[in-house]
């Protein structure tokens, strides 16, 4: 039986510009690779939320701008293949950058994918440019299908022996990668990363490419995760390419937007999709491994009066716990780790020990008025792969 929640959810989605929710547009780019490594231009198509529908419309003004996503696509392919996935981005407030170099090679698409991360902090200075102060050039991360997949790994590469180093990237997440080690060396990998992955993928089986890349992964912040779908999951409906199945390809959208959500939008609700009680009841999932560097937090949804909502909290199996304050403030050194959470109002929720990686709390907001428009925000903690207990991720909350 269908997840009717999930196919309404994601019709809201596929449909949000013909209701006028988000307009999004796309432009047309050739920026110079001022790297001398890879291709001399670096062409792409940004797809970007708009004032108003049609190619090369003006970029809806936000303050502080948009967080950007780079897609590498994969081999024999190119960015302008998964425009679907490039909409869907821009729809909800993530400016995509989808990268038409390197159709067959690794090491080019390796290149290429460094050299854009500069061009994007470029375009966001140019006094006059299409994207002037649009882009939020410190929040951006990889998105990668098949060899893109693989390239992710080679470009947030930390290793200290490897000349080339992660440029300043975010996060990664990867659907139905190669694994890195079969085109080159292994790979240290340190910030929050994700895998999607399925068992009807023939060209990519998880078995032969995600999980050994999976186990190579040593992140040191978030966490990292692989998602293995079953056997109606293959190489081309994981992104949308084929049209079987599109419940997978509704999966895929939102971990998507969940993972870069949390990891680059501040999204309240970022994680749920992967590790929330309905990303792990979705029928098409075979598989989920998770392992957090830094205990990650998250909602069912905003605090409003008279109401419950989930907040959850994901870490190793062991002691983890949940505190709350008024707000955030400037982290605070602890033994264990950064206290996010204004000191003179913060107090325990929850203490407990927990045995399946996450950690579930109800809480309920008295149906009082006056209660609307404060602040509220929590820090989750907990047993890490590094750590018997740290302080990890924050939430903050306008309540409604």
């Amino acid at each position: 039986m269908r997840n009717l929640k999930l196919s309404s959810l994601v019709w809201t989605l596929l449909v949000s510009t013909a209701l006028g929710q988000q307009p999004t547009s796309y432009v047309d780019v050739s920026w110079p690779n001022v790297t001398g490594a890879g291709s001399p231009l670096l062409d792409a198509r940004i797809h970007y939320p708009s004032v108003s529908t049609g190619p090369s419309s003006a970029i809806a003004p936000n303050p502080g701008g948009y967080p950007v996503v780079v897609f590498l696509h994969g081999f024999g392919m190119l960015g302008n293949d998964y425009a679907s996935i490039g909409d869907l981005l821009a729809s909800e407030g993530f400016v995509a950058v989808m990268l038409n170099t390197a159709q067959y090679s690794y090491v080019d698409m390796e290149h290429d994918a460094r050299a854009v991360f500069p061009a994007i902090a470029s375009a966001n200075r140019a006094p006059g440019g299409f994207f002037e102060g649009s882009l939020a050039a410190d929040r951006v991360g990889l998105l990668g299908h098949s060899m893109g997949g693989a390239v992710i790994a080679y470009v947030l590469n930390d290793d200290p022996s490897e000349t080339s180093a992660n440029p300043g990237y975010l996060c990664g997440l990867a659907l139905a990668p190669v694994d890195p080690a079969v085109v080159g060396a292994s790979t240290t990998v340190r910030v929050p990363i994700g895998l999607v992955s399925g068992e009807g993928d023939t060209l990519t089986p998880p078995s032969s490419h995600a999980v050994p890349y999976y186990a190579s992964l040593q992140p040191s912040e978030g966490l990292k995760f692989h998602y293995q779908m079953g056997l109606s999951c293959d190489h081309m409906n994981i992104i949308g390419l084929a049209s079987n199945d599109p419940s997978v390809y509704e999966r895929t959208i939102l971990i998507t937007l969940g993972f870069f959500g949390q990891f680059l939008g501040g999204s309240l609700v970022g994680l749920d999709a992967v590790l929330g009680p309905e990303g792990q009841a979705d029928p098409n999932l075979s598989n989920l491994e998770m392992d957090a560097a830094v205990p990650q937090s998250w909602a069912s949804g905003d605090l409003a009066i008279g109401t419950q909502t989930r907040i959850s909290v994901a870490a190793e199996n062991g002691f983890s716990g949940l505190l709350a304050a008024q707000s955030t403030s400037n982290p605070m050194t602890t033994s264990y780790g950064p206290l996010l959470l204004d000191p003179s109002s913060a107090f325990s929720v929850v203490e407990t020990y927990i045995a399946g990686e996450r950690l579930d709390v109800m809480l309920t907001v008295p149906n009082s008025p006056v209660l609307v428009g404060t602040t509220f925000a929590v820090q989750g903690a907990g047993a890490t792969i590094h750590s018997v207990f740290q302080l990890g991720s924050a939430v903050s909350f306008v309540i409604n």
